[in-house]
């Protein structure tokens, strides 16, 4: 009886081991090898990031002047799982048309077409010129998929990174021509004695890989920029890993300083 129980049992575990291989090489056979499946790129960099604003005139004066900051996130099923993140400042006049034109139709891009940043530079250059209204607009942007960015800058506002330590400030190349006349080309300086000159008004834009020294970024408004240069700003948070508290700071200290603009940060963390 016991032997008759003992040959049930080993029948039935070989049969549910018989049905568990059949079931493998199923799954092998529609899915593929597990080893060859697809995973997410070991190289994309990890992103994190803080945003911070005081509306210091909206307060003083109670107007609607505020800047505005924009974080959006898209997950790309089909690039490998990639994430698309789009961080812009903006003031609230045409700056913050310039920001939504680019968000909409970066994003309607990236859900119709492969290459995560192709088309973001051409997205730009539109944007600055379809919604251009006046000289004044200010609007800082860029666009990140965890192996490149995609950085545009116009007016006041700016955009600075972090390479090993070292403040560089996307702007435009020097021009007699304004950004509405499609002055495009860019470059990065470093840290100099006058950062604010004529080039405010041109567009300067940018992509490029997200190399092993870029640590952050800075995304700021007038408001960050008129009390402090790009080095004093990256040496103020550049030990903060954690990048909500690195824009807090970055706001205060402005503000501390009596800054008389709106003050408006995002910081991008890669590391």
């Amino acid at each position: 009886m016991v032997g008759t129980a003992l040959s049930k049992c080993i029948t039935h575990g070989k049969t549910n081991r018989d049905k568990t291989v059949r079931a493998l090489r199923f799954e092998r056979l529609v899915d593929g090898d597990v080893s060859r499946r697809k995973k997410k790129p070991s190289w994309l960099n990890p992103v994190s990031h803080g945003c911070y604003t005081i509306n210091r005139l909206s307060y003083i004066h109670r107007s609607p002047s505020a800047d505005s900051v924009t974080v959006q996130r898209e997950q790309l099923q089909s690039e490998e799982d990639l994430e698309v993140w789009f961080f812009a400042v903006s003031d609230a006049g045409t700056g913050r048309e310039i920001v939504k034109y680019m968000q909409n139709h970066i994003f309607d891009k990236l859900h119709n077409e492969h290459g995560v940043l192709r088309k973001c530079k051409e997205i730009m250059r539109r944007a600055y010129v379809e919604e251009e209204r006046s000289s004044g607009s200010a609007a800082s942007v860029t666009v990140v998929d965890g192996e490149k960015l995609a950085m545009a800058s116009i007016g006041d506002h700016r955009v600075v990174v972090c390479r090993d330590g070292e403040a560089y400030q996307l702007r435009a190349k020097s021009s007699t021509r304004k950004w509405s006349d499609f002055v495009f080309p860019v470059c990065y300086q470093g840290e100099t004695d006058d950062e604010s000159d004529s080039r405010d008004s041109e567009l300067a834009l940018v992509t490029e890989k997200i190399s092993s020294d870029t640590e952050f970024i800075i995304i700021g408004s007038s408001g960050i920029w008129q009390v402090m240069k790009n080095q004093e700003a990256i040496n103020l948070i550049r030990h903060m890993e954690d990048p909500q508290e690195a824009a807090k700071c970055l706001a205060n200290e402005a503000l501390n300083r009596i800054s008389k603009s709106e003050i408006s940060c995002i910081v991008i963390r890669f590391t």
